[in-house]
């Protein structure tokens, strides 16, 4: 009796030492995070929303003292890989980078697998507001110019547009100048840029980065959706500036599934701030041509309900255009 006794008491022994070690090891415990962390990416690689991503997964893989794998599920202009990420258990270890408003306007305009109440936004990192630029030769040098003769010649001006943001732009500039334009659609960036910089439209609706290259192309921004004047470019003014209230652009956002319990959250969004606040991180984005905006938990929730009450009355007088 007194041998099972012992044996007994040696097995329980040897299981509360299994257990701690567990937990001193980082491998059962409930120490988040003690496995490798995924962040799913709904574009494909070389992107700028798989670039912040990779920024993002070196800079909290330090943090974190964790593996973070990024996952590129591109498809459907972003929504296989959104619904993924909703779709996924809800416990720090499924996180997703995309440029919202991609998931509001993807929600609004098709019949998707997810809500934007489907996720959590833990943080943003970029500002990149949208932009009208002209092609080279072109004769709006002005927002003048183009209410004019938009005024004088109804859905004459071509504007190209690629992606569902894209086009949204084009509706609210359009609704916000008082005329009628033709959006003319295009698969990617580079299609756009080929069109503008060739010619085929009289404007291109498209974000910050492709400043440059526009310009580079001779080209020329006739101004940004933007709350202020962007630091990388202070020569382009806002449409507010400008006249016309119009703010839109894309920000990636850091997102997980709904429902993720507090302890988790916490440590997320420290490290998010730990790093956000870095000089390190903002130095990186800014060498990727990427203009650095970090906005915490609270900061993000705020501004991304601020975007979905301005965007929302546009897709709907526009539904339309989206079928």
């Amino acid at each position: 009796m007194k041998k099972k006794l012992i044996l007994l008491l040696a097995v329980t022994l040897m299981f509360s030492l299994v257990a701690i070690g567990c937990n001193d090891n980082g491998g059962d415990g409930d120490v988040y995070p003690n496995g490798t962390i995924e962040i799913i990416v709904p574009y494909s690689a070389g992107g700028g929303g798989d670039t912040v991503a990779r920024i993002l997964a070196d800079a909290l893989s330090d943090e974190l003292d964790a593996q973070i794998n990024v996952i590129n599920r591109e498809g459907a202009g972003g929504e296989l890989g959104i619904a993924e990420i909703a779709a996924s258990e809800a416990d720090g270890y499924t996180l997703g980078v995309f440029g919202y408003p991609d998931n509001f306007v993807l929600e609004h305009t098709r019949d998707t697998d997810f809500t934007f109440d489907d996720l959590e936004y833990l943080g943003a990192f970029d500002d990149m507001p949208m932009g009208i630029f002209a092609g080279p030769g072109s004769d709006f040098e002005t927002i003048e110019d183009i209410v004019a003769y938009g005024q004088e010649n109804p859905g004459s001006i071509a504007i190209g547009e690629s992606g569902a943001l894209g086009l949204l732009h084009v509706l609210a500039f359009s609704d916000h100048l008082g005329i009628e334009t033709t959006p003319v659609n295009y698969e990617g960036g580079g299609e756009l840029m080929n069109a503008i910089l060739g010619g085929h439209v009289d404007l291109a609706s498209t974000s910050s980065m492709s400043h440059d290259p526009i310009k580079d192309g001779g080209g020329h921004p006739i101004g940004f959706a933007a709350a202020e004047r962007m630091d990388m470019f202070p020569d382009v003014p806002t449409f507010k500036e400008l006249g016309y209230d119009l703010e839109m652009g894309v920000s990636r956002v850091l997102v997980a599934p709904a429902g993720l319990p507090e302890e988790i959250r916490d440590v997320l969004t420290e490290a998010l701030d730990n790093i956000g606040n870095d000089p390190e991180l903002k130095e990186r984005f800014e060498n990727a041509a990427l203009p650095y905006r970090y906005l915490d938990y609270n900061d993000v929730n705020e501004v991304l309900e601020r975007s979905n009450n301005t965007l929302a009355p546009v897709i709907e007088r526009n539904s339309e255009r989206f079928q």
